[in-house]
């Protein structure tokens, strides 16, 4: 029974330590004009593909994605607008300071979706901004689409930043089940994986 439980152990760390996802993304521009400003009808799409790659013993589940999408601010960029400047992500470089304006933020608890021991799985999940859903955060492309057609001659050709955070359970590691378990015993269970820039820390 002790070597079954190490071996059981092991193969939990194993898939703790191994586990990666990769992700890939595709930004879709719906009802822009010739300069590529986003009209008032319009919508911007983002479709994150998630591949979860498994080299464990142990089939895993997705649990949650939580996905953020900053879109380069040219405006602010250009002093033009200062509260969206102070609200704004930072990407500092070589070439200078780069502002990126929050244009979506999402996070779903996933369906039952299952990930085989030894091997990957994909997930696609899109990602909307219109008018209807948030009506602030549209206007706000729509000013930097506008800008950036004026003055790169291409609005719908802005850089994007992309952070995605994914949690997955390993099958058969039971939950915690008090709250005062030891963070570990919390944890056991789960694998937590971020990917690229979070700029809202």
């Amino acid at each position: 029974m002790s070597i079954a439980s190490s071996v059981s152990y092991s193969s939990v760390v194993v898939a703790q330590a191994t586990v990666s996802v990769t992700p890939r993304y595709q930004v879709t521009w719906s009802s822009v004009d010739a300069e590529g400003v986003l009209r008032s009808d319009g919508a911007v799409a983002v479709i994150a593909t998630l591949t979860v790659d498994n080299p464990s013993s142990r089939i895993l589940r997705f649990r949650l994605v939580a996905y953020g999408g900053w879109i380069e601010d040219g405006p602010a960029e250009a002093g033009l607008n200062e509260s969206r400047r102070v609200a704004d992500g930072i990407i500092a470089d070589a070439t200078g300071t780069r502002y990126f304006y929050l244009a979506i933020s999402d996070s779903k608890e996933i369906q039952p979706f299952e990930v085989p021991a030894l091997g990957n799985r994909s997930i696609s999940l899109t990602y909307v901004l219109n008018r209807t859903g948030n009506p602030v955060g549209f206007d706000a492309v729509r000013n930097i689409t506008a800008y950036a057609s004026a003055t790169r001659g291409d609005g719908s050709a802005m850089s994007w930043n992309h952070w995605v955070r994914v949690q997955l359970t390993i099958d058969g590691v039971p939950v915690a089940s008090s709250p005062s378990a030891g963070f570990h015993l919390q944890v056991l269970g789960t694998i937590d994986r971020e990917e690229g820039i979070n700029l809202a820390r």
